[in-house]
């Protein structure tokens, strides 16, 4: 049998939040994503919403009872955390701090021998969220 599957590039990642409303407003306000589409989807008691940037688009899932849901920390999870690449981590976190953002350090953490540095902080919904620069060598 020949494997005739072929990956183009990654589409999406699909994040369930306990509030759309709240979601949309984070991630279309504060990180500046497009609203690219949103719908009911009552069959499966869901509402979704599709944000995008450049290079990167999510899914914000809020089922019925996502408000009631416990979510497991990221110990527990498949899913560790989103990153989004900025040009400029410092630039990047005082923008977040301005807005009153708890971030993980108050300096850029660097990694891979300095050739990334990041930080992380929490949306709306509590998922862990990070944003981090790859330095010119």
């Amino acid at each position: 049998m020949i494997n005739t599957m072929r990956i183009n590039r990654f589409f999406h990642v699909a994040v369930e939040v306990p509030d759309l409303d709240k979601a949309l407003e984070f991630y279309t306000g504060l990180l500046s994503l497009s609203l690219i589409n949103r719908e009911q989807l009552p069959e499966k008691h869901l509402e979704v919403a599709f944000v995008a940037g450049e290079g990167c688009e999510i899914e914000l899932m809020c089922f019925e009872d996502s408000k009631d849901r416990r979510f497991a920390p990221e110990s527990e999870s498949h899913f560790q955390h989103l990153s989004f690449l900025v040009n400029d981590i410092e630039k990047a976190m005082a923008y977040l701090k301005e807005r009153g953002i708890a971030l993980e350090s108050e300096e850029p953490i660097p990694v891979f021998d300095g050739r990334v540095r990041y930080n992380t902080f929490r949306g709306p919904g509590g998922e862990l969220l990070e944003i981090a620069q790859i330095m010119k060598r």
